[in-house]
């Protein structure tokens, strides 16, 4: 192991210490609030963060450097690898006042600062996952003279590709070959893509339905909203509880459903459906299955067998080291309507920057490793707070309302590394007290801990309504995510039982 989450980490931090790091240090309840609220104190602090919700620095000078070169004030740049993207913004929220370019091989569309479409336009880009590579900026900033030097990458794009998809397609299971793989430049512009892609299919075959099953992530809900259309609807199912329900609709307008996304287990509750079931809806209905495991790695949850695609984001558990954006869509060749999506899917995804490639390569020959120790630490922390005074619920693989469906497809001892959980302290005093990582992201060799709603779901706090629809789900704004490391284990339940104590004895 190379880095330790056990520690203090201050404001802004870069986890690890590198340009192109993905988890960046918010270590007081206040910063959360500010880095929500875009405070000018907080956000001054942060030059990487999760990619997709922090522009990294090195985008930002490539930015600043074409302002100062064209000599323009006032304007925010927003760069893209396809033209193809800059067309379905305009598509989706309509043209405003901007200009449009190519240079050095990018497209750039640029909107005053602080306007409507700029900020729809950085949304747009998060959902879609569609914006550039730090490492791409980077490249360009160096081949410019405007940095002196740049990570080293010497090795194949083309070999390290190919070794990727081969240890992501063993991890999904023996049905699945490297050919049946595509990646991403994030597993968001995996989804992204893919859902595209299959809401066209469903458009000629007349099918209006799609189906949310389980509270999933906040892109993956976004990007159904925004890509969905007149006439077309969508259904979410968001408890266990609610299957029952979601059977009723298919026996009501079966032939009318496109198709069902889910992750096995969701995030951030850990909540397992039975896909058996499910898959035999689908096959009768003539519907689509997507399965997300990502929370726990296809490793684990081997879902392949019964999805017509597998979405997965490579962030996790296959960039273990924290500094790679990456996404993966597995189309298994028994499923003939999934593999129908593939070739037109493939055609409209951001491939993987070469560079990123490389780095993610250099780290997946960790992949099988990782998931094993941290599965075998994230059974002894579940069990540590499951008995803990402090703690009013643990949700996890194996919680029991949905351990049965986990099982059945995972088998046992196989968790992943993530635990959600809820205090019965002060919520504020322990995220304060604890000594480890802050910061969004899980799935990486260094132990962290997330308070998720706040920082995927904010705007719902702050709202009578959204709070009431995030309740209406089981979703308690204080929940807090755990993703375990690799630190021995008994370190992990000390500087966790320290704030739990804390939190407790002054509530």
């Amino acid at each position: 192991m190379k880095l330790s989450g056990l520690s203090h980490f201050p404001l802004g931090q870069s986890v690890p210490a590198r340009d192109h790091a993905v988890c960046v240090s918010l270590p007081t309840f206040k910063d959360v609030i500010g880095y929500e609220e875009k405070k000018p104190e907080v956000h001054a602090s942060l030059r990487t963060g999760y990619p997709r919700f922090v522009r990294n620095h090195l985008i930002n000078k490539l930015a600043l450097h074409y302002d100062k070169t064209e000599g323009v004030n006032g304007y925010e740049s927003f760069f893209f690898t396809k033209s193809s993207d800059c067309e379905s913004f305009n598509e989706f929220h309509g043209r405003g006042e901007y200009s449009f370019e190519q240079i050095d091989g990018l497209f750039r569309v640029r909107f005053p600062k602080e306007t409507l479409h700029s900020k729809k336009c950085r949304l747009f880009q998060q959902h879609s996952g569609t914006g550039i590579s730090s490492r791409h900026a980077e490249d360009i900033l160096f081949h410019k003279g405007l940095i002196s030097q740049r990570e080293n990458s010497d090795s194949s794009e083309d070999a390290a590709k190919k070794n990727i998809c081969e240890i992501i397609a063993k991890a999904h299971g023996p049905e699945i070959s490297s050919d049946d793989v595509l990646l991403s430049s994030s597993g968001a512009n995996a989804f992204y893509s893919l859902f595209k892609v299959a809401l066209q299919h469903a458009r000629l075959a007349k099918k209006r339905i799609w189906i949310r099953l389980g509270w999933l992530y906040l892109d993956t809900i976004e990007v159904m909203q925004m890509l969905t259309g007149d006439g077309e609807e969508l259904f979410a199912f968001n408890k266990p509880a609610d299957f029952e329900e979601l059977k009723t609709l298919f026996q009501e307008y079966g032939h009318e459903i496109a198709g069902v996304v889910t992750e096995f287990p969701t995030n951030p509750l850990l909540h397992s459906f039975d896909i058996v079931c499910l898959r035999q809806l689908c096959d009768r209905y003539g519907s689509l299955l997507i399965i997300d495991p990502t929370i726990v790695s296809p490793k684990n949850a081997k879902v392949s067998k019964m999805a017509d695609v597998v979405v997965n984001s490579l962030t996790k558990y296959a960039n273990c080291q924290g500094d790679v954006m990456m996404g993966s869509l597995v189309f298994p060749k028994h499923s003939i309507p999934g593999r129908e999506l593939m070739a037109s899917t493939a055609a409209l995804l951001n491939s993987p920057y070469k560079r990123d490639l490389i780095r993610l390569d250099q780290q997946i020959s960790h992949y099988n490793k990782f998931i094993e120790e941290t599965n075998i630490s994230t059974m002894v922390i579940a069990e540590f707070l499951q008995h803990h005074p402090a703690v009013k619920k643990v949700y996890w693989a194996y919680q029991p309302e949905c351990r049965q469906n986990y099982s059945r497809l995972a088998g046992e001892q196989r968790p992943g590394c993530v635990i959600s959980f809820e205090l019965n302290g002060d919520f504020k005093l322990f995220y304060d007290s604890l000594q480890m990582l802050k910061s969004p992201s899980f799935g990486t060799e260094f132990s962290l801990c997330c308070p998720y709603v706040y920082l995927a779901h904010y705007e719902m706090i702050k709202s009578p309504k959204g709070r009431a629809e995030l309740m209406a789900a089981g979703i308690s704004p204080e929940i807090l995510r755990l993703s375990i490391g690799l630190e021995p284990v008994e370190d992990i339940k000390t500087v966790l039982d320290e704030a739990l104590v804390i939190s407790y004895s002054k509530s």
